[in-house]
């Protein structure tokens, strides 16, 4: 589902670095940061949706870099693949956030 959440992303060799969701599903990410993931890399991801959030490990399955023509304000963008689910509530509550969503 499109939604945008804020997300910490940390490797051994990049911790605390940022981010951005485009979409979300129950096993997986696309996020957009402005820091340079290799496919491969093993994620720890904070998931943060208004005053909750969640930790998953992950690992990097896919990155683009975007042209100079795109609109998005980072250079990378990272397909994820959590290990675990993602909590139903932060769904929940990124649903809800989406616009015609309930809140």
């Amino acid at each position: 589902m499109p939604v945008v959440l804020a997300v910490e992303l940390s490797s051994k060799a990049k911790p605390g670095r940022c981010g951005v969701t485009r979409n979300a599903s129950g096993k997986g990410l696309l996020i957009v940061t402005p820091s340079r993931f290799s496919v491969g890399d093993e994620l720890d991801v904070s998931v943060h949706v208004g005053t909750q959030a969640g930790r998953v490990a992950a690992r990097v399955v896919r990155v683009e870099e975007n042209g100079k023509e795109s609109s998005e304000v980072w250079r990378y963008r990272l397909a994820v693949e959590l290990e675990e689910k993602l909590p139903g509530e932060l769904l929940q509550e990124a649903r809800a956030r989406l616009p015609g969503g309930t809140h």
